[in-house]
Parts: structure tokens; sequence; C-alpha cells
């Protein structure tokens, strides 16, 4: 009992010092063996990394993170041994090269520990989630918190690296960190992305398009305006509020409700499968911009489908916690980039009416399959 009282202070000692000493621990990295206390560091690391961008992606969308209590444990521990296993795959990526270059100046040891200790300081991150849950008015100081506390985390992989490769080793040693954890772990980086934008959607350009002329349409909690040559249906299909199009080209305006844990880039992906059913895209981009004050997700791909060249753009806005999406389908486009922008115009015409609207299609999207039955 004596023995693991001993090394769980030393663990604690050892985690303490890495956040609030880094010079001093890394300086030390080359002189100490930490064996599976790297592996703890990362476990925990990463359930604090979870249970924080979590709560802020709640506290977005004006929801509180008490009500999702078990979630979040779950979530937190598959994040927290994928984070272990990434900086596992990101040290031995790191290690390899170096062995390959005919270094060997670390050891897979001190390449782990280095990566694993830097995460340190993600284990007080979720204080950004206690912030937001005392007090929803504190996103934007809870997301300045978490942003310091990545920014600290970085340092410290600049650190703990420097520490124990000379210069010219450690520049390399950090590319290929850079790499791996990108690829390792694209998806949370892209949550922690979104999450930034949604707690300051200013950061995002506002979209550039003339807004067009024509018909202005008024859809359950929205407006939208198109030329006259665009012929205005609802087909009752679940989900979709109106359809619009002319020879050339289509528009489903539709809606979804994600899971309370998704961010923008989610939904805008799970809204465009069924459009994209058996489409090969050779171009494929994705930007986010303003959309009538609205953070929004802009795709554009072109390609084909069953051997047609076909173009697509979706707008998805995000509206509280829900989305709407505005999915364009252009056949045969000679001028790709046009048909782009005559997307683009008729986007910027939306206009989203409020929120107890935005309810109401919901129910309506619903129920009308059950009464066309």
């Amino acid at each position: 009992m004596e023995t693991s009282t001993t090394e769980l202070g030393w663990f604690r000692a050892e985690l303490f010092r890495s956040i609030v000493a880094p010079r001093t621990f890394a300086r030390e990295l080359a002189r100490e063996h930490f064996g599976l206390a790297g592996v703890l560091v990362a476990l925990i690391a990463g359930m604090a990394l979870s249970i924080s961008v979590d709560a802020l992606v709640l506290a977005t969308k004006g929801m509180s993170p008490a009500g999702f209590v078990a979630r979040l444990v779950i979530d937190a521990f598959l994040l927290g041994v994928r984070i272990a296993i990434a900086a596992t795959v990101v040290a031995t990526v790191v290690w390899g090269g170096l062995r390959l270059l005919r270094r060997e100046e670390i050891t897979l040891d001190q390449s782990f520990t280095a990566i694993a200790f830097a995460l340190s300081p993600l284990v007080i991150a979720p204080i950004a989630a206690v912030l937001v849950t005392l007090d929803p008015s504190l996103l934007v100081v809870a997301g300045v918190v978490f942003g310091l506390v990545a920014v600290r985390a970085l340092l410290g992989i600049l650190l703990n690296v420097g520490a124990i490769l000379p210069r010219p080793l450690a520049a390399i040693a950090l590319v290929l960190i850079v790499i791996s954890g990108w690829f390792s772990m694209q998806d949370q980086i892209s949550r922690v992305r979104f999450t930034a934008y949604a707690i300051a959607p200013q950061l995002a350009p506002a979209l550039a398009a003339a807004p067009a002329r024509g018909k202005t349409y008024q859809l359950e909690g929205a407006t939208l305006a198109a030329p006259n040559d665009w012929e205005f249906s609802v087909r009752g299909v679940p989900g979709e509020i109106a359809h619009l199009e002319i020879a050339s080209a289509t528009l489903n305006i539709v809606r979804g409700r994600p899971d309370p844990l998704a961010t923008l880039d989610s939904l805008a992906t799970t809204l465009a499968r069924s459009e994209r059913l058996g489409f090969s895209a050779r171009r494929d981009e994705r930007s986010v911009v303003l959309l009538g004050g609205h953070l929004t997700v802009d795709d554009r791909a072109d390609g084909a489908y069953e051997g047609r060249h076909i173009a697509l753009r979706q707008f998805t806005v995000a509206e509280d916690s829900a989305g709407l999406a505005l999915q364009f389908r252009f056949f045969d486009p000679p001028d790709v980039e046009a048909a782009f922008a005559q997307a683009a115009a008729i986007a910027a015409t939306l206009r989203i009416v409020g929120r107890e609207a935005q309810l109401s299609t919901t129910e309506i999207s619903r129920t009308a399959p059950a009464l066309m039955r």
C-alpha cells in the first residue's frame, strides 16, 4: 500500500510539474523513465479534451451538459483510449523516421513520453466546461480558456522534443508529429475548428455573392428568392420543405436535426449523403462562410453520375440546434463556375425567420408523409 501511494504521489507530482514547469520537466526527459505513466497521461488528457469539446458544442446550441452526463463520460473514455493509441502511433512514426535517418538519439519510450506528457495541459481543459455549465453567457470566455490550453499543449510538444533532440532533428520530428497527428486525429481537429466558428462566427467571411432577383418564396421558417424561370413546388418528401427547378438544374431545400453533440460540418456531410449516392467527384471543396449572418458550410463538387456531368453545391446553415441546407444540382453545366455563382446568388437571398417557425416546419415534415397516406 505504501508503494502504491508513493507511485501515485510521484505520478501526481510529475503531472503537475509537466503543466506548471514545462521547461524543467522537458530538461529531465532524457534522464527519467516514465513507462506506463505516459499512457495514463494520454488517456486522462483525451478524456478531458472530449468533455471540454462536447460541453462547448452543447453550449453553442443552448443546451446544458448536465443533461448528457452519461453520453459525455462514454465519449470521453473512448476518445481517451483513441488519444493514447494516436500518441503511440505518432511516437512510433517519429522514432521510426529518425531510425531511417540512421539517427538513434532517442528511444521509443522517450518519444512516447515527450508526446504524451506534452498533452498534460489538456487535463485542465474541463475548466471551460465548468464555466459554460455555471453560466452559458461565459461561452466566449470558455472558448478562450480552451484555446489557451491547446496552445500550451503545442508549446509542450516543442519543449519536450527540443529537449531530447538536436535542433535539426527536432525540426524533422516536429514535422512528423504534425503530419501524423493530422491524419490520426483529423475528425477531432475538425470538431474543434467548427466549435471555434460556432463560438465566434465572425471568424468566417461573408458569402461573396450579389443576391439574385426574382420571386420571393415564403418557406416555413425562412424566405428565399429565385429568378422567375425557377419553378417552385412542395413535393412532400420527408425532410424537404421545398423544391425549385429549371431545365438544367434543381434545388432541394431540406432541414435536418443533428445529434446534439454533432457540429455543423457533420450535419452538412449527413444531409449531402443522399444527394451524392452514385456521384463520383473529381473536385470536392468545403469552406465556411456567413450567410445572412448565419454560420454556413459551403460545399462544392464537380463530377459525374452514371456517366453524366453533374455539379453540386450545398449550403448548410446553422439554426440553433437544427440546420437547413440548400442543395443545388446542375446537369451538364457548360461553365461550372457560372453554375456555382448562380447557386450562390440564390443562396444569398436566404433569410431565416425564427426558431419557432423552424420547429413548426420540423413537425410538418414529420407529419406530411402520414397525411399523404
